[in-house]
This record gives structure tokens, sequence and C-alpha cells, in this order.
């Protein structure tokens, strides 16, 4: 599933993340990986969220229904930018993720077709990177580690390989539009809160506001369905071939099939 040419979609890099990110991928061109802002302490960048263990009751919906799993960062500074971030191995986390992990999931009907044979040579090749950016790339590969089976072929850059002007971000977001040629930006609904249209419009770049809805699945305990969390959940609970159709193109915007009969 290739995305739609002249689109682009700009995200932080994430670990293992939601099936609304691939959704993303799937309708992008371009993939803009944000590498060059400064990550966010209670971010989602190095972390992701996956069930609470068997023997936790589903907490009521006032409260978390998700526990974090959390890369352990070496002496990070408020003003760091993502790209050079350093992961510290001094910690047996990626082990330990990966014991999670199986202790999480190995019960799940597809855990052990569809996600296990992925993360065992992922961990055990992260566990020996180390220094500035290796964060980024346990990110970038933590996410390529489903493309295939999901069948995303993504164009990605890294935003610091652009030229990057002014530190608003929607201005700075429609200049990487322009260097990229694209006609059309997909955003989050989360970017809803600082995204400057308007500087969209007058650089004949349209935006579309993501619509994806997250369809529900059985996730192995009684109780609410709790959205939003790791890739590995959904592809634990959900034939991969079901997951594809999640993804597929909607019928609106610059994905629509041309009309027929006009």
């Amino acid at each position: 599933m290739s995305g739609s040419p002249g689109v682009v979609v700009a995200e932080q890099p994430h670990y293992l993340p939601w099936v609304d990110f691939y959704e993303q991928v799937a309708r992008a061109g371009t993939m803009l990986v944000l590498d060059n802002v400064q990550w966010l302490r209670r971010g989602w960048q190095r972390r992701t969220r996956v069930a609470l263990p068997a023997n936790v009751p589903t907490p009521p919906p006032t409260e978390p229904g998700f526990q974090w799993l959390s890369i352990p960062l070496e002496d990070p500074h408020r003003d760091t930018l993502i790209g050079e971030l350093a992961v510290d191995t001094r910690q047996p986390w990626a082990r330990k993720h990966l014991s999670r992990l199986v202790t999480l999931y190995g019960q799940r009907p597809h855990f052990a077709t569809q996600v296990l044979p992925l993360l065992e040579p992922f961990y055990d090749s992260v566990a020996r990177d180390a220094g500035p950016g290796s964060l980024l790339r346990v990110l970038l590969g933590s996410t390529a580690l489903f493309h295939e089976s999901l069948g995303l072929k993504p164009d990605i850059l890294l935003a610091s390989t652009l030229e990057r002007q002014g530190d608003e971000k929607s201005a700075r977001l429609v200049e990487y539009c322009r260097q990229l040629k694209a006609h059309t930006y997909y955003s989050g609904l989360g970017s809803s809160l600082y995204l400057q249209v308007s500087l969209f419009r007058d650089a004949d770049v349209r935006v579309l506001w993501q619509r994806f809805r997250h369809p529900p699945y059985a996730q192995g305990r009684e109780g609410r369905f709790v959205q939003g969390l790791s890739i590995v959940d959904v592809l634990s609970n959900v034939p991969v071939d079901e997951v594809r159709r999640w993804l597929e193109p909607s019928p609106w915007g610059p994905f629509a099939p041309a009309p027929t009969g006009s």
C-alpha cells in the first residue's frame, strides 16, 4: 500500500506507535519525521501504551486502562533535540521490554505468529546501539518493524535534511511542504490546537484532518475497550489482513477514486 503522491504527513518519531499513526503512514506520499524538534519529557516519543497485566482488573473509565513502556535515556536535557538523544544502555531495557511484552501478550491469538518473530531480532539489535542519535534509530526501527506486514511502503524523510526556516510551527511545516512540492498536508486532529490553516492556504497547500475511527477489537479482558494502545496490542489480537483493511484509503478528499460517468 503506497501513499498518495503530493501528500505530506509530519510527525515526531514514536516508539511502537498506535494504529492511528500507521493510518497516516498509509496516506503519506512523504512521511516527514520531525527529528529536529525538542523532546517532551511526558510526550510519546520514547514510550508507548501497552495492556495492563492479566491479573489487574480493568479500571473504571476515570482511570487509565494501560501502562507505559518507556525507553531510558542517557542524561537528557530539556532543550535536547529528538535526533540527538541517546539511549541509556547501562540498563538492560531491551531485554526487559521484550520480556514484558511476552508476558503481556504471549497468550493472545496472534502474538506468536505476527509479532514475536519481528520483536526478537529488533530488540537483539537495538540493545547494542548507543550514543547520540541512538534513540531516533530505535524509534524509526520500531515503527518500520510492521511496515511490510501491514503492506506499507512509505517514503520516509528526516526533517533535519531539509532547510528549516523560522521557529513558528505552522510556518515551518508550510516551508517543508513547499520544499517537498506537496499539495496536501494530512494532519492529526491534535494539531488543530495550533495549526494555522491560513498559512497553508496562502501557500496553495490543502490541509486535511485525519478522520480515522479506531475499530474496537477483543483485548482479552472484561470491561471497557482501551483505545490508543501500541500496534503490538493490535497485531497480537487482530489478524493482520483485517488491520490492513482498516488502513485502506477512505472515500474522501484526494484519496477518493475519480468519479465515473461524469
